[in-house]
Parts: C-alpha cells; structure tokens; sequence
C-alpha cells in the first residue's frame, strides 16, 4: 500500500467508514499484539483496551500536516 492509499483509508476511517477502520486495524493488529504482552505474557485486557482505544479516538486524528 502507498502513501496515497494509505490517506484515503484513514480518511475514510476517520469519517466513521467501518471497512476502512478494518483495514486499519488489520494493518496494526501485529503491533497491537506485540505491545498486549507485558514480561512475557499475553494480555488479552491490555489487547483489548488498546483496541478500543484506537476505534474511540481515530476520529480525533489529523491527517491535515
């Protein structure tokens, strides 16, 4: 995926498009899951709240810069 596309993806997730937000959350579910392991363990709570977080606040995000 290009920077192009990449835009118009979270531009449309941003605006509360739920395939695009998928597809965001697709993309950074690895990292998601890397940062939900706390020494060593996985948490499945932290996975969670690190989700929901993201979904509450992407519309708060900039792309303007």
């Amino acid at each position: 995926m290009n920077k192009k596309e990449f835009r118009k993806i979270l531009s449309g997730a941003i605006l509360g498009n739920k395939y695009c937000l998928e597809i965001i959350i697709d993309m950074y579910k690895p990292l998601i899951d890397r940062l939900s392991i706390v020494e060593g363990t996985y948490d499945e709570d932290l996975r969670q709240y690190l989700l929901e977080h993201l979904i509450r606040n992407i519309r708060k995000f900039n792309i303007d810069n």
